[in-house]
């Protein structure tokens, strides 16, 4: 009985040598990545102009100048409008949000 398996092992593993395997599927081939483009500062005040037009926006600095947003390990880049007030904007620069945000600790979803 051993035989008999030896040889069906041998004949079944033979099979690969006589037809190979004529395409080689790697896993990275079949994977595609997306590579996510983070804002610059100019797309970034784009897109605040592009959510209220009627004002000018000035950059203030980005999101490790800030402690509460350094704190919740935020990336992205605070404007202030040309107007007065002490509530500025925040972009995340990962997925374009624009938050209301104050630096003592006031960050809201605008849109």
């Amino acid at each position: 009985m051993r035989k008999l398996i030896i040889v069906l092992c041998i004949l079944c593993s033979s099979l690969f040598f006589i037809n190979p395997i004529k395409k080689l599927t790697y896993a990275n081939d079949n994977n595609k990545i997306n590579q996510q483009n983070e804002l610059t500062v100019e797309q970034a005040k784009e897109l605040l102009l592009k959510y209220n037009n009627k004002v000018d926006y000035i950059y203030q600095g980005d999101a490790s100048n800030f402690e509460y947003l350094k704190s919740k390990k935020l990336q992205g880049y605070v404007f202030l409008p040309d107007v007065d007030t002490d509530i500025g904007y925040f972009v995340d620069k990962q997925n374009s949000n624009i938050y209301f945000f104050h630096p003592s600790g006031y960050l809201e979803l605008a849109k």
